[in-house]
This record gives structure tokens, sequence and C-alpha cells, in this order.
């Protein structure tokens, strides 16, 4: 995977789009030969455009415009593997994500050996996806930490009541925690319901503020049902919530999509990866992490992505988290590049190792290192700050 984002194929392909007016999608394919891989390349593009037999439409103006058609196909520098990429005509999507994701993998999903590993869309097409509202730089300014690596972490765990978990909050804000979210396991249950939790939540941080002078940002996770993850997110703004978290596996990421387009809700929003390994754990199958995390959580509009770093308690290497790194900035017409957040069993011991890989433009989160290092949460915030600080300064 790492050797394709840094071939010339994935160059060229940057810029062939410049000048097509079709979008594309790469796929990695597993096959013994370039004839087998040309012959499911060619599936992909029926199975993902017409789904039936390519001889009902042969010969008609659909083969030629909607079926998709193969752009390239080269042999990839794993053994038995190849890069096909594929062209599809805006008009088969029009203005909708979920049609745009189902093109890209949709019933092909399903098939061992095949997997996306990115995409490309004509300028034309961004006009219905203004990503990232604030980006990087909009969410330093919010969170008042305008250069190198900021720290991040969260109230847990799952089972304390809302005026705990306030706490929790007014304790880290009182240490200079800039940004401070809910677990993504906080949802609606009944010992900290939604409303209540936020509410003691905003109100602890305005207190650590009249004391600190200094302003940390509460991010209200509002995972839900449906639509009710809508409904929670402009609950929380109208509470005074400073950002909002969802985690797409579970909501969809054309939801997140809707929430960020709307010129009413001004808020940031961050993204959690819970239920996501199996769209991108495995090399042979699914999405690439650099697609999911990085070009398709800034396609939805998110500000900040969070996902599981190296060196934590998850299975990411440092390649597949640079790799995020640079879906997050990769060149997509106008859309702001997001923040990566690595997370996962953080500890300051790594801080140097990670601003050597991450380096200024991310957001460290550490939720339970920052907990077991001591009672006081203030001292443990003031002790990870330094020691961010000192990694920084090397």
């Amino acid at each position: 995977m790492a050797n394709f984002f840094e071939s010339e194929l994935f160059a060229e392909l940057s810029e062939d789009l410049k000048q097509s007016s079709r979008f594309t999608a790469t796929y990695r394919i597993a096959a013994p030969d370039y004839e087998e891989a040309k012959k499911l390349a060619f599936g992909i593009c029926v199975e993902q455009t017409v789904e039936c037999p390519y001889e009902l439409v042969k010969g008609t103006p659909i083969a030629d415009s909607i079926v998709g058609q193969i752009d390239d196909l080269k042999k990839a520098p794993e053994p038995g593997t190849y890069y096909a990429t594929i062209s599809y005509d805006p008009e088969a999507v029009g203005d909708e994500m979920a049609e745009l994701i189902n093109m890209l993998f949709g019933n092909t999903s399903l098939q061992p050996g095949i997997r996306l590993m990115s995409f490309d869309l004509p300028e034309g097409m961004y006009d219905n996806y203004p990503g990232p509202r604030f980006g990087r730089s909009g969410l330093r300014d919010l969170c008042g930490v305008p250069r190198g690596p900021i720290f991040m972490s969260a109230i847990k765990p799952l089972g304390k009541s809302p005026k705990e978990l306030a706490k929790m909050v007014y304790d880290l804000a009182l240490g200079g925690c800039p940004i401070i979210k809910d677990d993504h396991s906080l949802m609606n249950q009944s010992y900290a319901p939604f409303e209540e939790r936020v509410l003691q939540c905003v109100m602890a941080l305005a207190d650590a503020k009249e004391k600190t002078g200094k302003k940390s940002m509460y991010i209200a996770n509002c995972t839900a049902d449906g639509l009710e993850f809508l409904q929670r997110a402009y609950k929380a703004k109208e509470i005074g919530a400073d950002g909002i978290m969802a985690a797409p596996a579970i909501t969809g990421f054309t939801m997140i999509h809707d929430l960020a387009k709307d010129p009413d809700f001004n808020l940031p929003i961050f993204l959690h990866p819970c239920f996501s390994g199996p769209q991108v754990l495995s090399q042979d199958s699914g999405i690439s992490p650099f697609c999911y995390y990085g070009q398709l959580s800034r396609l939805a509009g998110a500000d900040a992505v969070i996902f599981t770093s190296f060196g934590g308690r998850f299975s990411f290497s440092q390649d597949t988290c640079q790799k995020i790194c640079e879906g997050t900035e990769t060149k997509m017409s106008y859309l702001k590049p997001n923040f990566p957040v690595p997370s996962g069993g953080m500890r300051w011991q790594l801080f140097k190792r990670m601003v050597q890989v991450y380096g200024p433009d991310a957001i460290f989160l550490v939720g339970g290192a920052l907990q077991t290092e001591g009672l006081d949460l203030t001292a443990n915030v003031k002790f990870f700050l330094e020691k961010l600080e000192e990694a920084v300064k090397g």
C-alpha cells in the first residue's frame, strides 16, 4: 500500500484528472496475471454501475457512458497484485454522496481480493462537497494553539454520572487541556443522559474559564440512531458545546456530510474510528486507511479524524499512520486539510517519536494514560503538556 501512494501512477492520475470530466477510483486487485487482472477490472466496471450481464448494454449509449472505463492497469510492486484505475460518469451519481460511495465501492466491496485505494473527483463535482468548515487553521483559532501539536483528552470511563464527568472536564480544563471530548461510548445512558451530560460539561468548562481566563473546547459525542444523530448535534450546539463527535462507521458518512454542509451548523466535527475495523484492516480487501480516514472524512466535511496510532494497543503500523496523515492533506480541489488525531493507548513516553512522525500538524489524543498518571487530573494535564513541549523542542 505504501508504494502506491509514492508511485508515479498516483502522481499521474492526479495530473490526468485535471483534464478529465470523469471521476476515478483506483483499486488494488489480486490476480495471477495481467489478463486475469484485466478481467477482474472489467468486472468492477460493470458491477459498480449497471450490475447486469454486459451483453444487455453492449453497443448502447449506456455501455459508452455509464459503464465504468479502465483508464489504467499496471502491475503493483506486491507479487500477484495490480492497480486498476477506473473512471465513472459524474451524472451517474448526481449530487448524492450515498451514490458516490456506492459507485466507488458498492457491490465490489463484497468481493475478495479487491481493495479501494483512493479516488479523485473533477473540480465540478466539489460543488456539492464544501469539506471541512474549520480545518486545521480554524481549529487552531478555536482552541488557542497557534502552532505545534495540540493536546487532547477524553472523559471516561463509562458509568460515571454527568456531575462526575463534568468534574473531570473542569479539572482537565484547569490544567490547560485545549480540547476535551466525550468518550465515544458516552451516548444517552440512563445514568448519564445526553442533554444533562452536555449541559453539565459546558457549565464546568465555563467555571474553569472564569478561574483561569483560558478557554478549552468541549466536544460532545452525538453518535446515535438515524436522525437522532442530527437532533443531538443541533441540541449540543444549542446547549453550548464547542464541537461534536460522531462515528461514521455507525452513522454513515452521508449524515456527517448533511450536517457539515448546513450553513446554520457552525461547529467543528470530529470523527471517531469505532466499528471501522472491518473496512480498513484487511490488506487484501476493504478500503485503504488513506482513503477512509483521509479522503472520505474530508469529503464528508470533518475537521478532525481520530485513528489508532502505532505504538499503542492497536495494530496500525507507522507507515499506515503516515498514509492517513497524507490523506488528510492530499490535494482535493479547495477542500481544507483536516487534523489527524492519533490515539489508542497513547503515553507521554511516546511523544518524542510521535512528534518526529506526525510533525506539528496533529492532535495527540491521550485518555486513560493521563488518568493513570495520578489522582490529580489537573496536575496530570500540566505534566503531559510539559512532556509534549519537551518533545517538540527535541
